[in-house]
């Protein structure tokens, strides 16, 4: 029963979040090392993640970069991403792929009788552009978006926008993300979740950083906070800690009610970087992210 009640979780994805939303996989942060500093990462995005985060962070890239991360969420429910970032004297280019699965969910008619299993999923294929430009870093992410329930899909496209502005050690960064014209489920279409989010790092000497960051969804959703940080404890080892009063940073409220302490660890040279976060999940616990990246 109870892998029943989470396995309905996945459907709540591709339905409304905030009464009028869908597509609340959109809101699951990707990323070890953001994710463990509380998901204060925009503003402090450097690297082939901030095509989620913050496209215009992907200007800082002075190499081609690979990342993949992995999550086991809940159950049987897996996020994976993974993502390519392309320097070039006319800017950087990026692609990536985020992929929300369960494995079959066990179907039931309105008695409580067991009918014939169905499939869920979430996708979203992302193309990003950004560029140094004089007064600010910019970018641009375009969203092909799929939700797959049972027999029903639906398709869309969104686009997130960003700008990104360093002052010596401080930098600022602002991200439009999920701006489309929604989801259509059989007769039903609802808006994307829509999120403003706005913040501001500070990186010390010896490879410490902090951060701080506000979100808001402008369609209900609220105003939320989240600050953390990374301390570099000995060459190339990274600590990480922060705190969110996000709902979404595992999944939306269709996940859970998760907020509080989130964790990480990371090690990182010049060509590989391997980081690792725990995140808070509500009454399911805690889950963990893997992330994988490659410079070169």
């Amino acid at each position: 029963m109870r892998k029943l009640a989470l396995a309905g979780l996945l459907v709540l994805t591709s339905q409304a979040t905030w009464a009028a939303e869908t597509a609340s996989f959109l809101n699951i942060g990707v990323g070890a090392r953001g994710l463990g500093m509380g998901g204060a990462y925009t503003a402090l995005a450097d690297d082939a993640n901030a095509l989620y985060w913050n496209p215009a962070g992907l200007s800082k890239l002075e190499k081609r970069e690979f990342t993949a991360s992995h999550a086991e969420m809940f159950e049987s429910t897996r996020l994976d991403f993974l993502a390519y970032a392309h320097p070039t004297s006319h800017g950087t280019f990026a692609a990536g792929l985020t992929y929300l699965s369960q494995s079959k969910i066990d179907g039931r008619d309105s008695l409580g009788r067991q009918t014939a299993g169905y499939d869920a999923s979430d996708a979203a294929l992302s193309l990003g552009y950004a560029r140094k430009l004089e007064i600010a870093d910019l970018g641009a992410t375009v969203k092909y978006l799929r939700s797959h329930i049972g027999s029903t899909e639906a398709q869309g496209v969104a686009v997130d926008i960003g700008a990104k502005r360093a002052f010596d050690r401080v930098s600022v960064g602002a991200a439009l993300r999920n701006l489309g014209p929604g989801l259509k489920f059989q007769d039903q279409r609802n808006d994307l979740p829509l999120r403003l989010a706005a913040g501001a790092a500070y990186k010390f000497a010896g490879g410490h950083a902090a951060a701080v960051e506000v979100v808001n969804g402008p369609r209900g959703a609220g105003t939320d906070a989240s600050f953390g940080g990374e301390h570099q404890t000995i060459k190339n080892l990274y600590l990480r800690a922060g705190f969110t009063t996000q709902t979404s940073i595992t999944g939306g409220s269709g996940f859970d009610a998760a907020r509080g302490l989130t964790l990480g660890l990371g090690f990182r040279n010049e060509k590989w970087n391997i980081d690792y976060a725990v995140l808070p999940s509500g009454e399911l616990g805690r889950t963990h992210r893997f992330t994988l990246g490659t410079r070169f």
